[in-house]
């Protein structure tokens, strides 16, 4: 028998297929003959083809039970015989590293998906090789290598693969230069870049996939600036002498530079141009900015959109004009406008779908609006059940509507929290809480609260109902019982709270609440110091009530309820006691409360916020003693620095509570994880006893850092450290807070 390889065949016998009589196979250990002939897909009798052949080693690799396949044929009268030659992978007993350095053995186990007993080809190998590698090069060892082999194989035929690694000397960003700009410096294209230089304060890291990205930062630079035709054209790598860091040396071409020109809108029949150019967010002559372009079209597409064009489609053509000017032409293609069929809730195990709908702003039958369907998102999110809000679209075959599918993932809304600390001015101090922010997965809140340390005991039952009958109508009750002992007197008040509230239909993102108390209130153990401020208490007869209004409207576009990273909340409280409420007590007080958020870059935000306030005399009566303000500590009247109840106004030679107060707060804050931010603040505040004796000159002033941390089960969790600079106790102060935002 004389065998040819195949190719040599295809010549003699490209003119006529001949048949296959016979299929041999070599080589094979582990896997069959039957299981390799049935793989080729040529059985005995049928044609003898180049494409078939070709087809066969294919499918026989692909198996990946072998590292090298041949297929020899031999003629014979009428036919041709086959003798099929395979060497198979090994089958891995185990794998190992020899001299791996710092290697994260663990955690490039974890990636590397091999697994004993199962066959490992040439590929599997290589694979594992470059994933070693990506460890190395996360590690800085840019210079490391890795080399396999095998390890002859046991009684079972099975072998180890060892991996023999050498990881170099630690590698970083030494110099990065740049050559051919011109327009800008070198620290202008570095500062774009995330890849740094190493120094004190820069690791120096390089990684691949950064640098990369950072290439496109610099062209994208460029074509913000006026220049659309800039390229990085070349880059080098170099080692510097130290041989532990490398130079990146980026050639640039700059070219001309642009300015905007005409601008045209081409293809849109139903929205006339006179509403897509209120997108533009540039004008003729101006300089050339890929970025307003990309921002520009983004606002075709929200306007186009909100007129139900679901499938719209809009494409710059950017074309020269001159030497010096690009003129736009924006292709539009308004498609069909698309109807919502029926909205899907998908993912909500606990939270009944009402809950869910009532929060939405699109409805089945409504024509698709871009707008509806951010804001609907926003108001699903921000109930503060879910983890996320992820919307979807179903195509209907044969119509342009669509079916909108809202996957949320929920999250625990229940807290149930326990603890206890210990401090000089308080003593033993701690808290029990129990909570749930979605009752029964209706949408329902209701808290147990109940604080204490040796000066105050506070306990608080309260329930709401965010949709009565489902409308927007919230119901809500508290019940309180809380005692706080002072050097001056104690106080202890008892009593309840019915809280109406509604959002306003007319004004975006606001709504106004209604809050009726009813309150016992007892003063005793009342100082005897004639001289003391509070010594008039002792004139009054206690227990007394307390029958009070508060009128609060509210405006809140936060994009979240905790760790909010854009949007405001504003508030503006008027509340009123005694006169016709009834009850023996009388004061009215106002309130101000503006906090703002704003992104600054990646994770970092700045947050800013003012308080402001006043309480007066109401139908005769002077508002009590402990309604009066006292700043410090945290909470609404918090003044971090500086201890609780810390900051009053001047009475003689006396400090007590004031009847005006201003308090200024600056947060600048980074976001770690979704749940757990650092923050640098500053706060300055103080009381006085009328506005016409207020100085803002002469405010408390407070600094510090702190921790936000949102624990399952808890809420929020804060620790503050804070230094105030003003008063006779300057000096640091630690805060400890739960379940504010602030």
């Amino acid at each position: 028998m004389r065998l040819f390889p195949v190719l040599f065949l295809f010549a003699v016998a490209s003119s006529s297929a001949l048949p296959i009589n016979e299929i041999r196979v070599e080589g094979n250990v582990f896997v069959s003959d039957t299981l390799i002939v049935r793989a080729m897909g040529m059985p005995r009798g049928g044609e003898f083809l180049d494409a078939a052949v070709s087809r066969a080693v294919r499918n026989l690799y692909r198996m990946g039970y072998f590292s090298q396949v041949e297929v020899l044929a031999d003629t014979v009268e009428g036919g041709v015989d086959l003798l099929v030659r395979v060497d198979e992978s090994p089958i891995l007993s185990d794998y190992r590293f020899e001299n791996p350095g710092d290697l994260d053995v663990g955690d490039v186990r974890d990636s590397l998906r091999l697994f004993p007993g199962r066959t490992v080809s040439m590929m599997d190998v290589e694979r594992a090789k470059r994933i070693i590698m990506h460890f190395y090069r996360e590690d800085h060892r840019h210079h490391a290598e890795v080399f396999a082999r095998w390890e002859p194989p046991d009684s079972d035929g099975r072998s180890v693969l060892v991996f023999e690694c050498d990881q170099g000397p630690e590698i970083k960003v030494g110099e990065i230069d740049f050559v051919g700009n011109t327009v800008f410096t070198d620290d202008d294209l570095r500062d774009e870049m995330k890849t740094k230089q190493d120094s004190f304060w820069r690791s120096g890291r390089f990684r691949e996939s950064d640098f990369r990205e950072d290439l496109g930062k610099v062209e994208g630079y460029y074509a913000e600036h006026g220049y659309p035709y800039a390229r990085v054209v070349d880059v080098e790598r170099l080692m510097l002498a130290d041989s532990t860091h490398m130079r990146l040396r980026i050639s640039v071409e700059e070219g001309r530079h642009f300015d905007f020109g005409r601008v045209t809108l081409t293809g849109n029949a139903r929205v006339p141009d006179s509403v897509l150019v209120r997108a533009l967010e540039f004008e003729p002559g101006d300089e050339y900015d890929s970025e307003k372009l990309q921002k520009t079209l983004e606002k075709m597409y929200e306007i186009l959109q909100n007129r139900g064009y679901f499938y719209a489609e809009v494409a710059p053509d950017v074309v020269s004009e001159s030497d010096s000017i690009l003129g736009v032409d924006f292709l539009v293609t308004e498609g069909e406008r698309a109807h919502i069929r029926k909205v899907d809730i998908v993912g909500n195990t606990r939270t009944h779908d009402n809950v869910i709908r009532r929060e939405l702003l699109i409805y089945p039958g409504d024509l698709f609006g871009r707008t509806s369907l951010v804001r609907s998102l926003r108001n699903v999110y921000y109930l503060n059940y879910f983890k996320d809000v992820v919307p979807d679209f179903r195509m209907i075959e044969g119509s342009s509507d669509v079916d909108l599918i809202l996957q949320v993932e929920e999250k625990s809304t229940g807290r149930a929290g326990i603890g206890a600390g210990y401090s000089a001015e308080y003593g033993l101090n701690g808290y029990i809480e129990l909570g749930e922010d979605n009752l029964l997965g209706r949408g329902q809140r209701v808290t147990l609260n109940y604080r204490f340390s040796k000066k105050t005991q506070d306990i608080e039952l309260g329930f709401t109902e965010p949709w009565f009958r489902d409308t927007p109508l919230s119901l809500g009750f508290q019940l309180f019982h809380t005692t706080a002992n002072r050097s001056e007197y104690d106080r202890r008040r008892t009593g309840g709270a019915v809280i109406v509230g509604r959002p306003l239909p007319w004004v975006d993102y606001t709504r106004t609440s209604v809050r009726y108390m009813l309150e016992k209130v007892n003063v005793f153990n009342i100082t005897d110091d004639s001289t003391s401020f509070y010594y008039d208490l002792r004139e009054t007869d206690w227990p007394r009530w307390t029958s009070s209004v508060r009128l609060t409207l509210t405006r809140d576009s936060r994009d979240r309820k905790i760790f909010p990273g854009w949007g405001s909340k504003n508030s503006l409280t008027a509340e009123f006691a005694g006169g016709g409420l009834g009850g023996n007590i009388g004061f009215q007080k106002y309130l101000v409360d503006s906090s703002w958020y704003l992104p600054v870059f990646w994770r970092f935000f700045l947050t800013l916020r003012a308080r402001a306030g006043t309480i007066a005399a109401l139908a005769g009566n002077q508002p009590p003693a402990y309604e009066l303000f006292e700043l410090g500590g945290t909470g609404f009247y918090g003044l971090r620095g500086y201890d609780d109840n810390g900051i009053g106004a001047s009475s003689g030679f006396q400090t007590v509570g004031g009847k005006t107060m201003l308090i200024f707060s600056c947060e600048y804050r980074f976001r770690i994880i979704d749940q757990l931010q650092l923050s640098l603040f500053a706060d300055a505040g103080n009381t006085w006893n009328s506005w016409a004796d207020s100085d803002f000159w002469n405010l408390n002033r407070g600094a510090g850092m702190g921790v936000r941390v949102e624990v399952p089960m808890l809420g929020i969790i804060g620790f503050d450290y804070a230094y105030g600079f003003d008063g006779p106790d300057s000096g640091w102060k630690p805060h400890f807070q739960i379940g504010t935002e602030f």
